[in-house]
């Protein structure tokens, strides 16, 4: 796995996903072969055997695990299914690529960090989430780690795409369609494009250099002024954005005031490929309809 020109065979779990769309687009275009793309409702992660089968079916070299229960609000109600999606089903998966030889590369969240450090949080900062999402993605890189070694934990955030539905996904959408954007202007975070991610992923995942990475664009923002800048970019006046305090929005979980990571392992490792965020941006407003 160390020769960079094999063609490597991969799975792709969460396959529908913004993220998990973007790896089955990019991975092709990086020498990988996608030999299954999995939604959640064609194989339930959940289901050990049923993942199993697949594994045992496709024969990957890597599994690349981009299935996750990602509604932060509605985890505090529904602690139980964030967990079993989140934390034990990453466990099964960790324990069906140990059996198997794969290597496992798991999504985790800038999330697994409470935002209170001032400064960008490193893989070697001690992990302190918060609500019951953040909470069950960190069980799921304990589990996984304790369950194999040909691991790689990617933690990620502030993720937008294609076909997203989540806020910066949409931001572009709903500016050329003449909206109003109510967005945060005190939380900071760094949006990165899911395409960048697949493409490090990808490139990390030949390494075998297994462990903890962050990946996240360069720079950090609000999400105000991040749709401030999708606007200037479609040309349109920044007074279709309006800037609210946290406090203004309908949050039911806590969520970090400073979501910024450094990547110094992908630094430390040569494969930091991730743009700054204005960049990404400017590449993903110039390929939307």
């Amino acid at each position: 796995m160390t020769d960079g020109s094999k063609e490597l065979r991969a799975i792709v779990l969460g396959a529908r996903g913004t993220l998990g769309q973007s790896l089955v687009e990019e991975l092709p275009r990086q020498g990988w072969a996608v030999v299954a793309t999995v939604a959640r409702a064609e194989c339930d992660v959940r289901d050990v055997d049923a993942v199993r089968a697949l594994v045992a079916s496709a024969r990957p070299d890597v599994i690349f695990n981009a299935a996750a229960y990602t509604d932060v609000d509605k985890a505090e109600t529904e602690s139980d299914a964030a967990y079993a999606v989140n934390a034990i089903a990453v466990q099964g998966i960790a324990r069906v690529a140990d059996e198997t030889g794969a290597a496992l590369v798991h999504y985790s969240t800038d999330f697994v960090f409470d935002g209170e450090l001032e400064r960008p949080y490193d893989e070697f900062d001690p992990p302190s989430p918060q609500g019951a999402y953040a909470r069950s993605k960190r069980a799921g890189e304990i589990l996984a780690a304790a369950t194999t070694s040909r691991l790689y934990t990617v933690r990620v955030g502030c993720l937008y795409g294609r076909g997203g539905r989540n806020f910066p996904s949409t931001i572009v959408r709903r500016l050329r369609a003449g909206e109003t954007v109510r967005a945060d202007r005190d939380r900071l975070g760094s949006p990165t494009w899911v395409r960048d991610v697949s493409r490090v992923s990808a490139s990390l995942a030949r390494s075998r250099a297994f462990g903890t990475y962050h990946c996240t664009s360069q720079g950090e923002t609000s999400w105000a002024d991040f749709a401030r800048f999708a606007a200037a970019e479609l040309g349109l006046p920044e007074g279709r954005v309006e800037a609210l305090p946290t406090s203004a929005l309908p949050m039911k979980a806590p969520r970090p005031r400073r979501a910024i990571l450094d990547n110094r392992m992908l630094r430390l490792r040569g494969l930091d490929a991730m743009p700054a965020w204005q960049d990404a941006l400017r590449a993903f407003t110039a390929e939307q309809p």
